[in-house]
C-alpha cells in the first residue's frame, strides 16, 4: 500500500511538471493575449487570474504584466493587493513611464482607502519625465488628496493646474472658482464653535443656525419645560427644592444639546463639503478617469 501512494504521488509529480512546462514554454504568449481580450471586456476577475498564470510561468515583462494585475485588482476593489502589484511593477521596471504609472496607480488606490497622507507621499516619486497626461492626474490626484485633508487652498490650486494642462474650457476653472467659494464659507457658516455656544445661551438656537428645524424646536421645548416646571416648584416649595430636583435634568439636557448642536453643525460642514467635492471631481477629473 506504501508502495503505491508513493508511485502515485510520484505519477501526480511528474505529470503537473510537464504540464507546468508545457504550459510555460508553448502558451505563455496566448495567456496575456487571454488576459488582455478580457481586461478589454471589463472581466478583471478573469483577466486578473490569467495574468497572474502568466507571471508565474515566466513572462518576461514582468513590470508590464504587474501593472495590469494592479489595475484588474483596482477594478475589483481589491486595494492592498493592488498595491502590492503597482509596488511591483515599479521595482522591475527601467521604464520611467511605467514606473510613473505604478506610482499614479498606488497613489489612487491609498486616496480610495482615505489615506491621503500616503497618497501624497507616494506622488513625490513621480519622475521629471512624466507625459502630460501622467502630469494632469498627478495635479487632480493630489487635488483629491489635499480637499481629504481639508488642505482646501493647496487642493484649489491641483486642480487648477490639472485644467489648466488639460486645455479645459475656461467656463470649468471658473465653475470650479465658484464651487470652491462655497467650500471656503462653508467653516464660517456652519462654524461648530459659534453653534455651540449659540445652544448655551439659547437652547435650541444652534440647531436651528443649521437647518436642523425639528432637533432646535424640541430643544427648546424640553428645555423650555423643565424651566416653567422649576418656576412652578419654586413657587410652590423653594428655590432649593426646585434646585435639587430639577438642576440635574436642566444640567443633562442644556449640555447634551450643545453638544448635539456642535455635532450637527460637523455633519452639515462634511455633508456640503461631499456636495462640492462631487461638482469638483466632475468638473476636473481627467478623460482616463471617466
Amino acid at each position: 500500500m506504501a508502495l503505491f501512494m508513493k508511485r502515485r504521488r510520484s505519477f501526480f509529480l511528474i505529470i503537473s511538471i510537464f504540464w507546468c512546462t508545457l504550459v510555460s514554454a508553448q502558451t505563455v504568449e496566448e495567456v496575456v493575449l487571454l488576459a488582455n481580450k478580457q481586461f478589454e471586456q471589463g472581466d478583471f476577475a478573469i483577466a486578473a487570474k490569467e495574468y497572474n498564470r502568466a507571471y508565474f510561468f515566466g513572462f518576461q515583462r514582468k513590470d508590464e504584466l504587474s501593472l495590469q494585475i494592479a489595475r484588474c485588482y483596482t477594478e475589483l476593489n481589491q486595494l492592498e493587493l493592488a498595491v502590492d502589484f503597482y509596488n511591483k511593477a515599479y521595482q522591475l521596471s527601467n521604464s520611467d513611464s511605467i514606473k510613473d504609472e505604478a506610482i499614479l496607480g498606488n497613489a489612487y488606490c491609498q486616496i480610495l482607502q482615505e489615506k491621503y497622507v500616503l497618497s501624497i507621499s507616494e506622488l513625490l516619486y513621480l519622475s521629471e519625465n512624466a507625459t502630460p497626461l501622467q502630469q494632469i492626474q498627478y495635479h487632480f490626484l493630489k487635488g483629491i488628496a489635499h480637499y481629504g485633508m481639508h488642505d482646501d487652498s493647496v487642493a484649489y490650486f491641483e486642480f487648477v493646474q490639472s485644467l489648466h494642462l488639460s486645455s479645459s474650457d475656461t467656463i470649468n476653472e471658473t465653475l470650479l472658482k465658484a464651487e470652491f467659494g462655497k467650500v471656503f464659507r462653508y467653516h464660517k457658516r456652519y462654524n461648530p464653535q459659534r453653534t455651540y455656544v449659540m445652544s448655551g445661551i439659547l437652547p435650541g438656537s444652534g440647531q436651528l443656525s443649521v437647518g436642523a428645524v425639528k432637533d432646535g424646536v424640541n430643544s427648546m421645548l424640553l428645555i423650555g419645560g423643565l424651566y416653567l416646571i422649576a418656576l412652578n416648584v419654586i413657587q410652590h416649595y423653594s428655590f432649593l427644592d426646585a434646585a435639587i430636583a430639577l438642576f440635574p435634568w436642566v444640567q443633562r439636557y442644556y449640555l447634551s444639546g450643545m453638544d448635539k448642536a456642535k455635532e450637527l453643525a460637523i455633519s452639515k460642514i462634511e455633508s456640503k463639503r461631499y456636495e462640492s467635492y462631487l461638482k469638483i471631481i466632475e468638473l476636473s477629473v481627467p478623460e482616463n478617469y471617466k
